[in-house]
């Protein structure tokens, strides 16, 4: 008898210890990945992802922004230091879970 309330004493305890241990927070930040913008030019681009406008990219720096797991279409267009007319750039971004990856433009 003594033994069998250790054992649900036990059972007790490690189960508190799991159902305490895995947070909401932690399971929902796996649902987005982090993408780092490089601008590796001097000039200024902006950014869009998704159609939608995220923000101003200075020249020779980068930029992070947590997207959703899934697959992104980002663009970027030169602001200005274009003769003719400005670069545009696309390209597709497959996001995972806490994971991070990397556009380099132009």
């Amino acid at each position: 008898m003594k033994n069998l309330n250790r054992l649900i004493l036990m059972s007790l305890i490690l189960s508190s210890v799991m159902f305490f241990s895995c947070s909401k927070d932690s399971i929902d930040n796996c649902l987005t990945g982090t993408v780092r913008f490089t601008n590796t030019s001097s000039n200024p681009y902006d950014l869009w992802v998704d159609g939608t406008y995220q923000f101003r990219l200075s020249g020779n720096t980068f930029r992070e922004l947590d997207l959703t797991e899934g697959q992104h279409n980002a663009q970027v267009e030169q602001v200005s230091g274009y003769i003719l007319y400005p670069t545009i750039k696309e390209t597709t971004l497959s996001v995972f879970g806490c994971q991070e990856r990397e556009w380099i433009f132009p």
